[in-house]
């Protein structure tokens, strides 16, 4: 049967905080297993190789699994990325392209895309595109138009990037969610976090986010069910589901400089919700 991994985002473990206090390497990892996440990823372009180097026994271990977000510039880049992943003793589930080209034609962009999945392919490496800002996926109506020109291409789905970019209100309208629904459709693995149309990350709890939360709520259902019709839930395939509330800037902070918030406290309320919508998603399609 098909089945959920929630991962964390080892750069949602920063705290970026005005004292300077962080935890250690294996203060995070710890405390990463022990709250019952099946994995973590890494973002090749902000962490470095020795980092991640050093990371790869204390995965093993903990008996975590592994993706990586990737900022990508080039296809010899891509390359040397994949050259990278490849020479560590813990193999990624797959690599996150955020793709760093331009212009955005869509032929060219087509066409490097299809590059670096041929890269990921002769690897053994699952190469997947996020959907997120300041990229070649930065607008929704482009990453639909390079989905349609690439049927075997898969997504990763960051949609607090969609929500600011498109700065859609509430309640939704409908041509808004039909779009999504069609990006969701390639949904291959999911990104957790809770944006407004102004914001990219909020406190989960505020009330005044409550209605934001239900829709990120409400579409993360639906890319589970979407997934599991896609796979056939008597599959043994596995779904990522990965909690990335990032340090500041990211997280909202008071004028201390301190967050206005516990993330880590989010990221359990996170990982409890997906996998609450995961079994509805289940219930949903099995009936």
């Amino acid at each position: 049967m098909v089945v959920l991994d929630v991962f964390q985002s080892m750069w949602a473990m920063e705290f970026k905080r005005p004292d300077g206090f962080e935890w250690t390497l294996r203060e995070k990892i710890e405390k990463i297993a022990s709250a019952g996440f099946k994995g973590v990823s890494f973002d090749i372009g902000y962490h470095t190789e020795a980092y991640i180097s050093e990371a790869m026994p204390l995965l093993q271990e903990f008996n975590l699994d592994l993706c990586y977000n990737a900022f990508v510039k080039s296809v010899p880049h891509y390359q040397q990325i994949v050259d990278f992943v490849t020479s560590q003793p813990v193999k990624p589930r797959f690599i996150a392209i955020v793709g760093q080209i331009e212009p955005w034609n869509l032929d060219d962009v087509a066409a490097t895309t299809l590059e670096w999945m041929q890269i990921g392919e002769q690897a053994g490496v699952n190469t997947h595109v996020e959907i997120h800002r300041n990229c070649m996926t930065n607008d929704l109506m482009f990453t639909l138009q390079l989905m349609e020109k690439i049927p075997d291409l898969l997504m990763v789905a960051d949609l607090s990037h969609v929500l600011v970019n498109q700065e859609w209100y509430l309640p939704l309208h409908e041509q808004a969610q039909k779009r999504m629904s069609q990006f969701l459709t390639r949904a291959e693995a999911f990104h957790g976090r809770v944006a407004t149309r102004e914001q990219i990350q909020v406190p989960i709890l505020f009330e005044q986010h409550k209605p934001w939360f239900e829709l990120f709520k409400n579409w993360w259902q639906e890319g589970f069910e979407k997934w599991i019709y896609r796979q056939g839930s008597d599959s043994d395939n596995r779904c990522v589901f990965l909690s990335e509330l990032g340090p500041p800037v990211y997280a909202m902070t008071g004028q201390d400089g301190y967050e206005l918030s516990d993330r880590w406290e989010e990221a359990l309320l996170l990982k409890e919700t997906a996998e609450q919508l995961w079994q509805s998603a289940l219930k949903s399609t099995q009936s």
